[in-house]
């Protein structure tokens, strides 16, 4: 079983391309999948969308939360909910090309523990505007410096994870927010699950968050989180 997560907060434009784009590429894979939408706190009407996807097809799961629980406690609900063999997530814009995701599962089913699309190492290619890519490539240099870790990309919405490294590790995740991201990723490679990261081709979505003031807000948060989890690591 593939368990696929869509985390999905007001994104009425994106939602439908997004699961039906998933079905087709899951139909291809072979082996039995569900879609989870983690739809978290939306005021646009994606819940009334995400609810009739779920009656439309018989593999989607909608998860509806009426307050906004931020997108790593979204995530985290949604892998709590199903049992399943692989585990995986990607953003409802699309912004990684699918071509790549039979390669995201198959890196679990090769016997990967994690594996996750970069845009940052040789052969990827990225469409982004020049302040979000900046802050991006310091953000992942400060991780890599402060936990000692290769990843290369550690905020891509484009994640897959073995059932063992899941059952494991997820409950030992304490971000609520963005820095889910990076906190999954460094307490796995601390337990010495086995990793692959590939290039993508990433194309950026004009979907307004890329204003100074939210480049900022998710700065803030992503820097305390990991000094949080540089303190508890470190205990």
């Amino acid at each position: 079983m593939i368990a696929v997560t869509v985390p999905a907060c007001n994104e009425a434009k994106n939602l439908r391309k997004c699961v039906e784009t998933l079905l087709k590429e899951t139909t291809q894979l072979g082996e039995d999948f569900r879609i989870i939408i983690a739809e978290d706190g939306s005021t646009d009407g994606t819940d009334k969308i995400a609810q009739e996807l779920q009656q439309q097809y018989k593999q989607v799961i909608h998860l509806h939360a009426p307050q906004k629980l931020g997108k790593g406690r979204a995530i985290k609900q949604s892998f709590s909910k199903i049992e399943a063999d692989i585990y995986a997530f990607i953003d409802c814009d699309l912004a990684t090309n699918m071509k790549f995701f039979p390669q995201l599962i198959n890196s679990i089913r090769e016997g990967n523990d994690l594996s996750l699309g970069s845009r940052y190492i040789s052969g990827a290619e990225i469409q982004r505007v020049v302040l979000r890519d900046v802050a991006s490539r310091c953000y992942n240099s400060f991780i890599r410096i402060m936990f000692k870790d290769q990843i290369t990309d550690h905020q891509i919405g484009f994640k897959a994870f073995s059932k063992r490294l899941i059952k494991d590790v997820l409950n030992e995740c304490d971000s609520t927010g963005w820095f889910w991201d990076t906190e999954i990723l460094i307490r796995s490679i601390n337990k010495n699950y086995k990793c692959v990261e590939f290039p993508v081709s990433w194309e950026e979505k004009k979907n307004g968050t890329s204003s100074l003031e939210f480049i900022i807000e998710i700065g803030v948060q992503n820097i305390i989180g990991s000094i949080k989890l540089k303190q508890l690591m470190s205990k």
